[in-house]
């Protein structure tokens, strides 16, 4: 991962505002950042906000920030058209706030996470309103798919976004419809975001055995 971390480094330039995401290699990105490039840093991660306060790097809101010129990111499953699926972390209704605000948004990952079609057994994740979920399981099932809410691993009931909302993570057979099933619960009442990030990307970094291959849309 070093070679990706170099070469993230090098699209940063002095008094750029940037975006950082969540995740272990954008955490090293952080790390290995030149203090003396007077950067302007939001981040839609609590994780990464938190780094940012060990290291003594100044965090603003996002209601700070009128563009980023640059934003990094992680994902989960990447296509040939560079759309990906952003779902295990369960922040992608924040994260896709900030990517809409990036002029470039990059997405660091292993190559194998690079595919023609995304991975099937990455889930589509769905930030939805306690009272709406039984709906969105519902239409989930009506369109092919199985849901399911998103129980926490350290406290008995489902996990809650910062928003304060579940997560419900459908699977389907595969994604050769990604775009009308996303569409069709993006729609919903009660819905407020998904994993699936379309057109949004720029850039994707991915970390090779010796190697990094860079991706432009």
């Amino acid at each position: 991962m070093e070679k990706l971390i170099a070469q993230a480094l090098e699209l940063i330039e002095p008094n750029m505002t940037v975006s950082f995401g969540g995740g272990r290699t954008v955490g090293r990105l952080i790390k290995a950042l030149d203090k003396n490039l007077n950067l302007k840093i939001a981040s839609p991660s609590e994780s990464t906000r938190k780094l940012c306060l060990e290291l003594g790097i100044t965090v603003v809101s996002l209601d700070q920030v009128e563009r980023f010129d640059i934003a990094f990111d992680g994902c989960d499953s990447i296509d040939e058209n560079l759309n990906v699926l952003k779902s295990n972390g369960g922040i992608h209704t924040l994260e896709k706030l900030y990517a809409n605000l990036a002029k470039r948004y990059v997405i660091m990952a292993p190559e194998s996470r690079f595919a023609k079609v995304l991975n099937p057994e990455v889930v589509l994740s769905v930030e939805v309103l306690e009272l709406a979920i039984p709906q969105v399981l519902q239409k989930v099932q009506e369109l092919g798919g199985v849901g399911k809410v998103r129980q926490s691993s350290e406290i008995a009931g489902m996990v809650r976004t910062e928003n304060g909302n579940g997560l419900v993570d459908c699977q389907f057979s595969d994604w050769s419809k990604i775009k009308q099933i996303n569409e069709a619960l993006e729609q919903m009442t009660g819905v407020l975001g998904t994993s699936y990030f379309e057109n949004l990307v720029t850039d994707v970094l991915l970390a090779t055995n010796d190697d990094v291959k860079h991706l432009k849309k």
